[in-house]
């Protein structure tokens, strides 16, 4: 601080104060004294953007007559810490005006009330008649400057007109070169400005997604190279124009239209979405857009900028995986039925045989004259219901195995189970399984497609039942529980037989796994397909005391799916 103020002998003290309560840090000379707590305050809350962070008090009388005034710098570390300059401003005067405007000019600083608060030289008599105002700026508010010439010899105003022609040269010759760096700091941001556009521009000419800018009134101001692929058009054909827009799908005109007015209204219902677009030579392809919104430097919502998808190829592959699904499952379909051939076969093979018992009965009776019709009732009532059994068998199989499309409706649980224990009894009873059904009726209703569920279940009971094959015979014992849960209906199909090894039972669902050494590995990986179809879940785990869990949890029916399902009962009944 020493060595500041020796080099500025203006400066006359220097004060570092802590807060408003703080005492003083630092100051020197140590003796050195604050301007009014009162005029501290109002410089401090002050918030003058002219003076931005430096504060500026009002002149003030110093002990020796002279003015003095303080710059005050507001520090960081608390309300109220600040360092303070004191300023003579005799001395500021009289070190700061050139000494060539010194020996022919006198000096004056006058305040705004008129108070001469600095001059040069002190005593000399001032023509104020004859001065030149100078206003000193918004440091000291109503201070002006005046200059008054003192009446020179003719040499001297020779030697004032040399040393004024040398340093205006001298201006210029400072000006010239700093008009030079100025220029030169000009180009080298107008070069990096190009190279940054440059390098952006080559960015966005290397997407391949399309990119499109819109104002808030949906006229497009943008479009990238990626995007005028897409629609087969050039930029100057896109910049510009507003809605409708010549790539927009005109079979679902109306509906783009209403998507793309909610963006522009800032609903937000449509931040990402999929449309079909147009292309100049009239073919159609799919995007998805994601649409946020667009902002200028100064913060300022300008419109709307889009990145756009060319989702056909990845629709095509859906497609073609649904596709492929579909088959699978009914490949599995037929798999199963293949595997189960021979017992469906035995299970027509009773009704058909007892057909025919009771016709060769009945027409034994008519021939030998002793058919009476009460005998030939009976016989062709249990011949009926026979054919009825059989035909039930039938169409199962069939609706079975022609199953293609899924219709997820509201159906009973219940009534899922007993029909898929009911076409597996053949299986069950093969394998000398004990079948038994926990499933309340009162079970809600559930979404699902019952000829797909009835798979899903139908490959865990003959899994279950083939997995007891070891098992002693009177514990073969194959149960299906169904429970309401939070999120769904779960149907636990519970077997007691070898179980799963832990170290394959993670990996029991992904394909071409299987824990039979002769199995395909499909079957349960297909049934978790089927599941997850339904937004459902398969899980699998072991059951205390040996054998496996595996768990089916299916979503309830929606109101309007469990009074279709009601409707249907009635009619039933009816």
């Amino acid at each position: 601080m020493g060595a500041f103020m020796s080099a500025t002998p203006e400066v006359i003290a220097l004060v570092w104060r802590g807060g408003t309560e703080a005492p003083l840090r630092l100051a020197m000379p140590p003796d050195a004294m604050l301007p009014p707590a009162e005029v501290m305050e109002e410089v401090m809350a002050r918030n003058d953007r002219g003076a931005r962070r430096l504060r500026y008090t009002p002149p003030r009388t110093a002990d020796d007559g002279g003015y003095l005034m303080d710059i005050v710098a507001p520090l960081s570390e608390g309300a109220g810490a600040a360092l303070i300059a004191t300023i003579s401003l005799d001395t500021l005067l009289a070190r700061h005006l050139p000494w060539w405007i010194s020996e022919r000019y006198d000096a004056r600083l006058f305040g705004s009330d008129g108070l001469v608060l600095a001059a040069k030289p002190r005593n000399a008599t001032f023509d104020e008649a004859n001065a030149h105002a100078i206003a000193i700026g918004p440091h000291i508010p109503g201070a002006m400057l005046y200059i008054a010439q003192r009446r020179p010899s003719q040499a001297d105003s020779n030697l004032l007109l040399l040393g004024t022609t040398a340093g205006l040269a001298l201006l210029a010759m400072l000006s010239f070169v700093f008009a030079q760096a100025h220029i030169r700091k000009r180009l080298d941001a107008e070069t990096a400005l190009g190279r940054e556009v440059a390098f952006r521009r080559a960015m966005e000419n290397s997407l391949n997604v399309g990119m499109r800018a819109r104002d808030r009134e949906g006229r497009i101001i943008y479009v990238n190279p990626a995007f005028c692929r897409m629609v087969g058009m050039d930029e100057r054909e896109l910049v510009g124009l507003p809605p409708p827009m010549p790539y927009w799908d005109p079979a679902d005109l109306e509906h783009t239209r209403a998507i793309h007015d909610s963006v522009l209204s800032g609903s937000g219902q449509h931040p990402e979405f999929e449309l079909r677009f147009r292309r100049k030579d009239g073919s159609l392809f799919d995007v998805l857009i994601s649409e946020s919104p667009l902002i200028d430097g100064e913060g300022k919502h300008i419109g709307w900028m889009a990145t756009i998808f060319d989702t056909t190829e990845r629709k095509h592959a859906e497609d073609q995986a649904k596709a492929q699904e579909a088959s699978l499952q009914r490949t599995a379909r037929l798999v199963t039925m293949g595997e189960m051939a021979s017992t469906l076969a035995h299970e027509l093979n009773q009704p058909l045989s007892a057909i025919a018992s009771y016709a060769t009965g009945s027409l034994n009776l008519v021939r030998d004259g002793k058919a009476s019709p009460g005998h030939l009732s009976e016989a062709l009532e249990k011949l009926g219901l026979q054919a009825k059994r059989a035909g039930q068998i039938i169409r199962r199989v069939h609706d079975f195995v022609r199953k293609s499309e899924p219709n997820i409706i509201s159906c009973s649980p219940a009534a899922i189970v007993r029909e898929s224990a009911e076409f597996a009894e053949a299986e069950t009873r093969k394998h000398a399984v004990r079948l038994v059904l926990d499933v309340p009726d009162t079970l809600p209703a559930i979404a699902a497609d019952p000829i797909l569920i009835q798979q899903v279940l139908l490959n865990l009971i003959r899994n279950g039942a083939e997995a007891m094959s070891q098992t002693r015979r009177n514990d073969r014992v194959l149960t299906l529980r169904g429970r309401a849960e939070s999120e769904g209906v779960s149907i636990v199909v519970e077997d007691r037989g070898t179980g799963v090894p832990e170290t394959l039972r993670t990996r029991l669902f992904e394909p071409f796994v299987s824990s039979k050494p002769d199995g395909m590995g499909m079957g349960l990986n297909i049934c978790r397909s089927i599941i997850e179809l339904h937004k459902g879940r398969l899980d699998v785990d072991a059951r205390e005391g040996g054998g496996t869990l595996f768990t089916v949890l299916l979503p309830f029916a929606r109101a309007t799916e469990q009074d279709e399902l009601s409707t249907a009962k009635a009619g039933e009944v009816s």
